[in-house]
């Protein structure tokens, strides 16, 4: 699987005695790999239990604005696991969407934006209501506008309503 973002895992317990102790983890990944940088790091599940993340890399656009440093690694790779269903047109509106800030407050919630991405309509390159306004009348017909009154429909108003 081609890896679609990844997190620099931190062990806390090290990390609260001084010592910066974490390794790169890329997703989307299995158990295992999970568990062998676990141990790699230090946690144990006796004395260093838990772990927080540093940072985050990868190509999805605003993704990591919407992360926080004590994510779950199983929800994020359930995460890249859809990401990676995702076809180039719903990963521009999933962009689009992080970037409005619309249901993307957790990554739960970033799960199920993806599961739902057929609720936007993502038109590339419309950078103003009066275009929206025409697709929405005359490329998709969401309201039937007779021909003779177009000329004097306010398609910048509807565009701002839709």
């Amino acid at each position: 699987m081609a890896t679609l973002f990844e997190a620099y895992v931190t062990n806390v317990g090290k990390y609260s005695e001084g010592q910066l102790v974490g390794e790169t983890l890329k997703f989307p990944t299995t158990a295992q790999e999970v568990e062998a940088l676990l141990k790699r790091i230090g946690v144990d599940g006796v004395r260093y239990q838990e772990i927080f993340i540093t940072s985050f890399d990868g190509d999805v656009l605003g993704l990591y604005d919407h992360l926080s440093e004590y994510e779950n690694l199983d929800e994020l790779n359930h995460l890249a696991c859809l990401l990676s269903g995702l076809t180039s047109s719903e990963l521009e509106t999933l962009e689009a969407v992080l970037d409005s800030g619309d249901h993307c407050s957790s990554v739960r919630d970033i799960i199920n934006l993806t599961q739902n991405l057929d609720c936007y309509g993502f038109y590339p390159g419309v950078s103003d209501e009066e275009t929206l306004g025409r697709i929405y009348v005359d490329d998709l017909e969401m309201l039937d506008v007779p021909d003779q009154v177009k000329p004097y429909f306010d398609y910048e108003a509807y565009g701002r309503d839709a």
